[in-house]
């Protein structure tokens, strides 16, 4: 427990407690307080758990008893947590960061962790009130990880499931309120600012990534609310990759042309809805092509020729391939239009 007072101290005042704030909470004075800081005493033991959570650190880390046990333990938990990006295995993704949790209570990054799992998981459920109280639980971690994480960027992680999930449950207004609390960007990026630094090379696989990241964004932000929408999509994808190599980008084209067909079906046009379903299932085959092997992959398109993929760090979220979700999709209602059609039969074997 050597240097215990002075640990305290440094907590106490990244927490923003004054000493007599610290002892209100623990129910002490705030002369024992300031003498724990001094060296002059130190807490009593029964006073340690609550003083370790109340300051987010573990007992350990309190007592000055980190050692390298837990440091490996660590990376031994975070081995486990990136393999499930390359599996899928949501549930193992939970089981991972439940441990996590468990062996290092306070910690914020795991709490986080376990927030996106447990949320993510929900969908696993095929009953709405498991389904509820998943997402639920969620959103009760999301919060817990907002007001005591120090790092702004897990709370920014946070604030995005939190807003996600609130709005999944109808719960708008709550998700608007967090939505304020998600950190400003600078008027100047930190990704210009390194581009101002970079020259030949360096920079243009820089600049190149930026452009990917940028494409990203914008074809996630276009609604596929109309056919109009879906081919503004595909056009601007085209744009980037004019080549036809789409390797990631196949997955946003399975969704742009299930988007159609069923706006198709509305319009009671079965033809244009089947050739859209036969486009989205050759785009779902190209993607599972792509991430099948755990390799890197880079673009052909002049544009994005600097940017290479390696699909083991692509974040499985599930364990089906694309063209097993695709299918199973078609089995829904929105397609008994063309139910029995046997080219649409034939997209089901």
């Amino acid at each position: 427990m050597n240097n215990i007072g002075k640990r305290i101290k440094e907590l106490r005042k990244k927490n923003d407690f004054t000493q007599e704030k610290l002892a209100d909470y623990l129910g002490v004075t705030y002369k024992a307080v300031s003498k724990w800081e001094c060296g002059v005493t130190v807490p009593d033991l029964s006073l340690i758990i609550s003083l370790a959570k109340l300051l987010h650190v573990t007992t350990d880390e309190l007592l000055g008893l980190k050692s390298a046990d837990n440091d490996q333990r660590r990376v031994e938990l975070e081995t486990l947590y990136k393999k499930t990006w390359e599996t899928g295995d949501l549930e193992e993704r939970r089981r991972v960061s439940q441990m996590a949790v468990a062996e290092f209570p306070g910690d914020m990054n795991y709490m986080d962790q376990l927030a996106w799992a447990t949320a993510m998981c929900s969908f696993l459920y095929e009953d709405d009130e498991t389904y509820i109280a998943e997402q639920e639980k969620a959103i009760k971690m999301f919060e817990c990880v907002i007001e005591n994480a120090p790092d702004e960027r897990i709370k920014a992680s946070s604030i995005q499931g939190i807003v996600q999930y609130l709005s999944f449950r109808g719960r708008n207004n709550e998700a608007l309120e967090y939505a304020k609390q998600y950190p400003e960007n600078y008027s100047v990026s930190r990704d210009d600012i390194m581009l101002s630094c970079l020259q030949g090379d360096e920079r243009k696989i820089y600049s190149q990534k930026m452009l990917d990241g940028l494409l990203t964004d914008i074809v996630n932000k276009i609604e596929r609310s109309s056919i109009e929408a879906c081919i503004a999509q595909e056009q601007i994808i085209n744009a980037v990759i004019a080549d036809g190599n789409y390797l990631y980008y196949n997955t946003f084209l399975v969704d742009n042309y299930v988007a159609r067909a069923e706006l198709y079906i509305r319009e009671n046009d079965p033809e244009k809805a089947m050739e859209a379903l036969k486009k989205a299932q050759k785009f779902a085959m190209d993607y599972d092509a792509f991430i099948k092997n755990n390799t890197s992959y880079h673009f052909t398109s002049p544009l994005l020729s600097a940017v290479t993929y390696n699909t083991a760090d692509i974040c499985r979220s599930g364990t089906t391939t694309r063209h097993e979700d695709f299918t199973e999709y078609l089995k829904g209602a929105d397609f008994d239009l063309i139910r029995n059609r046997e080219d649409f039969q034939a997209l089901l074997k």
